[in-house]
């Protein structure tokens, strides 16, 4: 994972895309999280915690006695936070090379597992980490929801472009929701289930100018510079996320999730 995701915590605008997407995906990780019996006294574990919006949602809701560790392979927004939450530890790890603490009872991943190399493998680490009858709850996106009704038509073309391209650099699939679910029972899950969300927002809002616009940003020099799409189709892209007057659609999230026997 760590020569192949695009989006390193070098970048600038990185905590921002990030907090498009959080904006966009929180309200319904939490519902999930509650559904699937985080309370307090909980222990969890956030795999690829990002700029940790869940993880401390997390550490707020099982204390007093409960814990949280974060994990991630950049830890800077986790720490900067960390101090806060007496229940939060962050921890340095990469999820596709290493073994996890054991013990858990619910491991949580978000548009993490997408970007693996073996999907399967990091799953069965996940799953591993779990107590028995824990519960495994990965959030994974499909953005086939872009790619087939995403407005205007220069939009759907710069996305499928642009995301072919990561997949041609590095070991991301994204269409990976779709596969999920069948991975989660490949591994041993049980009481296995999944469902699909889809924000639309307007343009000019954190998922629209901010997620998404920064996720095409950070690959228009490779895109411009392997001729797949026209300075015309990227402006006008760009000008539909950051237009009020617009609706936009979100890649669809697959939130699967399963229990350990």
């Amino acid at each position: 994972m760590s020569g192949g995701y695009a989006y390193d915590h070098a970048w600038t605008e990185e905590r921002l895309r990030l907090g498009g997407l959080e904006s966009a995906l929180d309200d319904g990780t939490r519902a999930h999280l509650q559904r699937l019996g985080v309370a307090p006294g909980s222990r969890c574990i956030e795999i690829g915690a990002g700029g940790g919006a869940v993880a401390v949602w997390l550490a707020d809701t099982v204390a007093p006695h409960g814990k949280v560790i974060a994990t991630d392979l950049e830890t800077d927004f986790l720490q900067a936070q960390a101090a806060a939450y007496p229940t939060l530890e962050i921890l340095r790890h990469d999820i596709s090379s290493e073994d996890l603490p054991t013990g858990f009872d619910l491991v949580h991943a978000r548009w993490l597992t997408e970007w693996l190399p073996d999907k399967r493998q990091a799953l069965r680490r996940m799953v591993a980490a779990l107590r028995p009858w824990g519960v495994l709850l990965d959030e994974e996106p499909d953005f086939v929801t872009v790619y087939e009704a995403a407005e205007p038509a220069a939009l759907r073309r710069v996305m499928r472009q642009a995301m072919r391209h990561l997949e041609s650099t590095c070991p991301v699939d994204c269409q990976y929701g779709r596969r999920l679910l069948d991975d989660l029972i490949s591994v041993g899950l049980v009481d296995a289930a999944a469902e699909g969300r889809c924000p639309i927002v307007r343009g000019g809002s954190p998922p629209a100018a901010h997620f998404l616009r920064l996720t095409l940003d950070k690959l228009k020099p490779a895109l411009f510079a392997d001729q797949t799409i026209t300075v015309a189709d990227y402006d006008d892209a760009v000008a539909a996320l950051e237009d009020p007057a617009r609706t936009v659609i979100m890649p669809m999230t697959v939130a699967a999730w399963g229990r350990r026997p």
